[in-house]
């Protein structure tokens, strides 16, 4: 919380109009404190939170309005970064708008050296850094969901945060590979060799070939080496 929301505490309340205004301040304050951040808490658990307000404007040309009168809404609730605090009051009745700067500070794998397009995300080129996600495209991937196993999908620059949009799954079968085709019912399994007609993924589904038979069908990548059609 920037200290100047803070400055309540060092001013003499000579003039009424200063005191409105402090009040108001204090007012905007304790929704940020027991409503905001314990929100946000609940969409991010491990998160640090940050919210000032996005101007300093002086409160003091407003009517006062007793506390029973006031009250404040976020405009934006789903907002990460940037959201809008309605206050208002009912008698005598005004309205102001403050715009409002958010922080979500968590920890996130972030590279720390260059990643080159289809190299592997690494603990070697990678760490986990506290890093602020409301700047951010795509989701990031943290210490109990970390990146190892995937490659870069483009070049990766140093302090990069490391998100699913530039990441993807390594290819495990290549066109041409000699795969075992497994069909699978609730009561029968059979095992086929085949040929794979493209690259895959794991968990995705590719054009297969029966060597025996000849047939052509669609089955999900399993493993390395083995590809599972359900019939």
């Amino acid at each position: 919380m920037n200290k100047n929301l803070f400055f309540r505490a060092l001013i003499l309340c000579t003039l009424p109009s200063v005191c409105h205004a402090t009040n108001l301040q204090d007012y905007i304050i304790n929704f940020i404190e027991q409503n905001e951040k314990p929100r946000l808490a609940t969409l991010y658990p491990k998160a640090e939170i940050h919210i000032e307000l996005g101007n300093r404007a002086n409160f003091s040309y407003l009517p006062s309005c007793p506390k029973d009168k006031l009250s404040i809404s976020n405009s934006r609730r789903d907002a990460q970064k940037r959201t809008t605090y309605t206050v208002q009051c009912i008698t005598p009745t005004w309205k102001i708008f403050i715009p409002v700067n958010q922080q979500i500070l968590l920890s996130a794998y972030t590279a720390i050296t260059p990643i080159s397009r289809k190299q592997p995300i690494t603990t070697n080129n990678t760490d986990l850094i506290k890093v602020d996600i409301t700047k951010l495209r795509g989701d990031i991937y943290s210490q109990d969901n970390p990146p190892y196993g995937l490659i870069a999908s483009r070049n990766i620059n140093i302090n990069t945060v490391i998100t699913d949009k530039i990441t993807e799954l390594p290819i495990i079968i290549k066109k041409g590979s000699r795969i075992v085709i497994k069909a699978q019912s609730s009561t029968i399994s059979i095992k086929m060799n085949g040929e794979s007609l493209e690259n895959g993924v794991l968990g995705q589904q590719i054009r297969v070939k029966n060597t025996s038979s000849g047939r052509i069908v669609y089955g999900k990548v399993v493993s390395s080496n083995e590809i599972l059609v359900n019939y």
